[in-house]
């Protein structure tokens, strides 16, 4: 009985995280973080792509990305994308994302 209960809970957990990331993803593509220095500085701002809460360079630090970071990509606003990687959303330059997206996939 324990045994049919984990599997009926795993199963149905998959079904929803699926269904989750399909409707979270839907209507999106892809990119990855390309052309940054190898050198990290964060005292100086390079070696990374700051993600950002907003488009604008002045909008709250999120996180860090890496050349060769992969992510999702959802609209764009002028030179910014908004994206999100590893469950996180928010804003990049879009100079250092090559995506695979056309005008239509983009809000």
């Amino acid at each position: 009985m324990t045994l049919t209960k984990s599997v009926l809970v795993l199963v149905l957990g998959t079904a929803a995280s699926t269904l989750v990331s399909t409707q979270a993803f839907a209507g999106s593509c892809g990119g990855t973080v390309r052309g940054l220095s190898a050198i990290y500085n964060q005292a100086k701002g390079s070696g990374f792509l700051t993600l950002r809460s907003g488009p604008r360079s002045s909008s709250r630090k999120k996180g860090e990305l890496f050349n060769g970071d992969y992510v999702d990509v959802f609209a764009r606003r002028g030179n910014w994308l908004e994206v999100n990687y590893n469950g996180v959303e928010g804003w990049v330059f879009r100079k250092y994302v090559r995506h695979n997206c056309s005008a239509g996939d983009l809000n």
